[in-house]
């Protein structure tokens, strides 16, 4: 789950999760949308779209599922 800039692990190791590498990408690309957004408006937004058109054809998702596969995103981050 990722809050802001922060990706939230939950049921899973660290280094599980950076092996792998559609996971890490799918999260860094919801990072990014409260970049552009801000935190309070993207959360209004992505609840707004769950709601509308469920989880699965929401907007902020579908874009992050076309991100796993999408290796130029990992560019614009730094994993501490």
């Amino acid at each position: 789950m990722v809050i802001g800039r922060t990706i939230h692990l939950h049921g899973t190791s660290r280094e599980n999760f950076l092996r792998h590498k559609w996971w890490v990408r799918h999260e860094i690309c919801h990072v990014m949308q409260y970049k552009e957004l801000g935190l309070v408006p993207f959360l209004w937004k992505y609840f707004w779209e769950c709601i509308r058109v469920g989880y699965h054809a929401n907007r902020f998702e579908v874009a992050a599922r076309a991100a796993e596969h999408d290796a130029a995103i990992m560019n614009s981050v730094r994993i501490v």
